[in-house]
């Protein structure tokens, strides 16, 4: 028995496996940002990120929309007129922008983040700016410089 197995020949009781000759016993591993986890870390980070994400998810094409104008039933959406949402598949930033804020700072709290790696999938990091108050630099994350010229206006 194996499972998830792509682009390979003799294959025994392994998992998620891709392009392998010849391997046995590869067991099921569980990863966040490339560090492996315990199952139960797995599971309460997939919890938890699902809670905060409240039912949102990265949109590819326009598939969801055809979905639900169909009456939330995929047996009556056209798969021809499914369009791409992003101009450069390698570069796919325009499914993630609109990523509930809650999960995003949850992410970025996890010990495991790895900003390189969160900025490569999804585009977005933190766009941070610095200002000089009295020979002390401050610095202000993009929400918070917003905040401050509101105020200063």
């Amino acid at each position: 028995m194996s499972d998830a197995v792509n682009w390979s020949y003799g294959i025994l009781n392994c998992y998620g496996v891709n392009r392998s000759i010849f391997e046995v016993d590869r067991p099921i591993t569980q990863r966040i940002f490339g560090i492996e986890v315990s199952k139960e870390r797995f599971d309460e980070v997939w919890s938890d990120l699902h809670e905060k994400l409240d039912g949102w998810f990265p949109k590819f094409n326009n598939g969801y929309e055809l979905y639900l104008k169909n009456g939330s039933d995929w047996e009556k959406v056209d798969a021809s007129e499914m369009e791409s949402t992003l101009d450069d598949w390698e570069k796919p930033y325009e499914a993630w922008k609109d990523m509930p804020q809650e999960a995003i700072d949850y992410v970025k709290s996890l010990p495991e983040f790895d900003a390189e790696i969160f900025k490569r999938i999804t585009g977005l990091h933190d766009k941070k700016h610095t200002i000089t108050i009295d020979g002390k630099e401050i610095e202000l994350s993009e929400e918070s410089l917003e905040a401050l010229k509101k105020q200063l206006i």
